[in-house]
């Protein structure tokens, strides 16, 4: 044998026992690198991350607290005052509470309410990033059930990750979009939150998601760009009252709080640092009410009470809410239908009618506000009475036009 070919068989013999080294020590490794370039199964991190992926198990759980929880509740007949303010609405015919997280694609395909397109699935499956990707804009208009049809996932590890756990990711494109508007920085720990708990409007033109923050956060700030946009989610049906319908805004409730002036983000309260039995520390995924992780999440700071004080302190807190929503209610109950009587029978003249509906539209909206932000009140207790107050003042002036006019 010349003395090149003892090289090559050398190289060879090298390279063969290299390769079964990498099979017998490397291949679980191999294997899970030749994975999709999404990673949407959260049970593919379980041996990984096997505390995290349990607590993400509990979203699962049919567990309560005092107000909220992954029961559902239907609003309509907790609250039957919705079948006349969301008259003319999908939300008038149905209207349930969110459960946990992994429930967000089997709750959207079930709803009864129309979805005016396939941007309806970007907070509700991690696979909505691929379908952008393949689809681009015209995703957004698309026939709802035929894309659902493509979805696997509901929210997963993949929808704040991607496919690197520990570090943060935005995977809805109106976020994006949205956070560039601001004249601020999204606080790191509740980006991927703000992403899709927040106000949207649907595009009338594209169908897209729009976050309405041209000029701000708060209820004043949504008016001034729904009015300059002359925009309305619907009309009234018997006021003819361009209504505005609020989803889900705890971002911006936040805002302000003495939680937020504090420099707590939404991971210091509904995903705290945790212990196992073994006495392991992880970071909970279970996302929740903060009052079920009470000890970890919320007396390390108040300190004057025990997991059960506490719970009955922001229960009571809640309640004052929950008891002055329905004041609101009752009040705009009672303004849609006393306008309703003078739309029918024509005695009210179009000055006046403009000045009601504008006061039906700003009180509606105040309340609706607060009534979708799903704390009751606890993000920011100040600001639910200051826009319930505001609500009841609005209907009760519209009521005194009306009956002096």
């Amino acid at each position: 044998m010349t003395k090149t070919q003892k090289i090559i068989l050398s190289v060879f013999v090298v390279a063969m026992l290299g390769f079964a080294v990498f099979s017998m020590l490397g291949g679980e490794q191999f294997q899970r690198e030749a994975q999709p370039s999404r990673i949407l199964d959260p049970e593919y991190w379980a041996d990984e991350h096997p505390l995290i992926y349990q607590s993400y198990l509990r979203n699962s759980n049919e567990g309560d607290v005092e107000f909220g929880g992954e029961q559902q509740i239907d609003y309509i007949e907790k609250y039957p005052q919705i079948r006349v303010l969301y008259e003319g609405y999908g939300f008038s015919k149905e209207y349930f509470s969110a459960r946990g997280h992994v429930y967000a694609l089997e709750d959207v395909i079930n709803i009864g309410r129309p979805r005016p397109g396939a941007s309806c699935l970007a907070c509700k499956t991690a696979d909505y990033d691929s379908l952008y990707e393949q689809y681009g804009s015209e995703l957004f208009g698309m026939d709802f059930v035929e894309v659902a049809q493509e979805a696997r996932y509901p929210i997963t590890c993949y929808s704040c990750h991607r496919n690197e756990p520990g570090e943060l990711h935005i995977t809805v494109p109106h976020a994006e979009e949205g956070f560039q508007k601001l004249d601020f920085e999204v606080e790191r720990g509740s980006q991927n939150c703000a992403q899709c708990h927040v106000e949207y409007y649907i595009d009338p033109e594209t169908t897209a998601i729009v976050l309405p923050w041209e000029n701000g956060l708060t209820v004043e700030d949504y008016e001034q760009t729904f009015n300059e946009l002359d925009y309305a989610d619907w009309i009234h049906p018997r006021t003819g009252t361009p209504l505005i319908k609020i989803q889900h805004p705890e971002y911006e409730m936040y805002r302000g709080s003495p939680h937020h002036n504090l420099g707590m983000d939404c991971n210091a309260c509904h995903m705290p640092q945790m212990q196992s039995e073994d006495g392991e520390e992880y970071v909970s995924h279970w996302w929740t009410s903060p009052l079920k992780t009470a000890k970890e999440s919320c007396l390390g700071c108040h300190g004057n009470h025990d997991e059960e004080s506490i719970a009955q302190w922001v229960n009571g807190l809640q309640q004052e809410v929950e008891d002055k929503q329905k004041q609101a209610m009752d009040l705009l109950v009672e303004l849609v239908e006393s306008l309703a009587v003078r739309v029918e029978e024509g005695d009210i003249e179009d000055e006046t009618l403009e000045i009601v509906r504008e006061l039906h539209r700003r009180s509606q909206i105040r309340w609706d506000y607060i009534f979708a932000e799903n704390s009751t009140g606890s993000h920011h207790f100040a600001r639910a009475h200051a826009y319930l107050d505001e609500a009841i003042q609005l209907a009760q002036e519209a009521l005194e036009v009306l009956e002096n006019n």
